[in-house]
């Protein structure tokens, strides 16, 4: 069965539209935590159990304990989530303004530790810069890197901070993009580099390539830099595995990108495996990791199947995506996907319903699909006051459902 395509427009005054239309379409996001560091909630995501661990751990002084994590939440989260509550005031850029009423004992915390001029071991000014990109404020996160004046072409990257500046530079000079990558190829290939620095750096410039969908020299470069910083790695364990596991998941663009649909799901294959040998036990910090490892992978392998019109596979991928992270809307929507596609739309219904008690602006897509399954299965009714919820949450999606 063929689905409809969804797509919001990203421009400025696509996103005011949508700002606004959010403030007013009375659906608030359930989860509190990345507006203003309140607990998280029944409905929280992985995304949020792990920003508020890295504050947590910040404020107590134990940041030197948190695992590597993976993925990093949209940059506009905190901003989406103001504006389901009507809280334009929480949308500010300065860390410093945020509203009283919406700050926990937490973000105070976290505030006093990242007060400006206070000294931070390497692994709290990592930890501090994740978790102000996490929260959506990057020129705080890039004062406390150190890198609101920092020369891009000259800049040497720090062994515990890699992914925190890598990801600053890009929110804080979008227009710098090219001299970015090119730095980050530089010292992907510099011996003097540990391998796990090396092998961030590679894997930054083959998913960044991957996903705009160009199989550039650089990105072939970086796929070979990426596999001999994976070989260079000492020692074995959980930190291997997860090495490998990134290894594979990201050079899967490769064949993905010449059209090979073999070794795609051969690389993806590998990427699994190494992800289930690095399971460690439930409940831990590693455990927390492993699942911001896993939930990418497994969200990628069932969009690729779908993709491939293995929609039967597609449908046992998304399984673990919800053992791994149920409170995520990502995980309904490409489970109802999978499902439309087999030819259940009871069932898919059923899945993209998950999704509207979480709040904020995934309802929309949600209600899209919604109303088009039940138009589908002739309930006019039922697909008109979805249709109606969607464009009340979004009204910038292309082509827009009717109000």
């Amino acid at each position: 069965m063929e689905l409809p395509r969804y797509r919001t427009v990203d421009d400025g005054p696509a996103l005011a539209q949508r700002l606004l239309a959010l403030t007013q379409a009375r659906q608030p996001a359930a989860c509190p935590v990345h507006v203003g560091l309140g607990d998280p909630v029944a409905l929280s995501n992985n995304d949020a159990h792990i920003t508020h661990t890295i504050a947590r751990h910040l404020a107590e002084g134990t940041a030197d304990e948190l695992p590597p994590f993976n993925s990093v939440p949209h940059p506009a989260l905190r901003v989406l989530t103001a504006a389901s509550w009507d809280r334009v005031d929480a949308m500010t850029a300065d860390f410093a303004d945020m509203p009283a009423d919406l700050t926990s004992s937490l973000w105070a915390q976290v505030a006093d530790v990242c007060h400006h001029g206070v000294p931070l071991a390497p692994a709290e000014r990592a930890a501090a810069a994740e978790l102000l990109l996490r929260l959506g404020f990057p020129l705080k996160a890039g004062e406390i890197l150190g890198l609101l004046d920092a020369d891009i072409a000259t800049h040497t990257f720090r062994p515990g901070m890699v992914r925190a500046e890598l990801q600053t530079f890009m929110r804080l000079r979008p227009q710098a993009r090219s001299a970015l990558e090119g730095r980050a190829l530089q010292a992907a290939a510099d011996p003097a580099l540990a391998p796990a620095v090396r092998l961030r750096l590679a894997n930054y410039i083959v998913v960044l390539d991957g996903k705009r969908g160009a199989a550039t020299p650089q990105f072939h470069q970086a796929v070979q830099l990426a596999r001999r910083a994976v070989q260079d790695m000492p020692g074995t364990g959980m930190a291997n595995h997860l090495a490998e596991h990134t290894l594979y998941r990201a050079i899967a663009f490769e064949p993905y990108l010449r059209g090979d649909r073999e070794q795609t799901l051969e690389y993806l294959d590998l990427a699994a495996r190494a992800l289930d040998k690095a399971r460690p036990a439930p409940g831990t910090l590693d455990h927390l990791s492993w699942r911001d490892h896993a939930f990418p992978m497994f969200e990628t392998l069932s969009k690729t199947l779908l993709g491939y019109g293995q929609f039967t596979q597609a449908l046992d991928s998304t399984a673990r995506l919800i053992e791994i992270n149920p409170h995520d809307h990502r995980t309904w929507a490409v489970r109802g996907h999978a499902l439309a596609h087999t030819g259940d739309l009871s069932a898919a219904i059923h899945a993209w319903q998950q999704i509207l008690p979480l709040g904020g602006h995934p309802v929309a897509a949600a209600a899209y699909f919604l109303g088009w399954a039940h138009d589908q299965l002739g309930d006019t009714d039922q697909a008109r006051r979805y249709q109606r919820l969607s464009h009340s949450v979004d009204p910038t999606a292309v082509p827009a459902p009717a109000p």
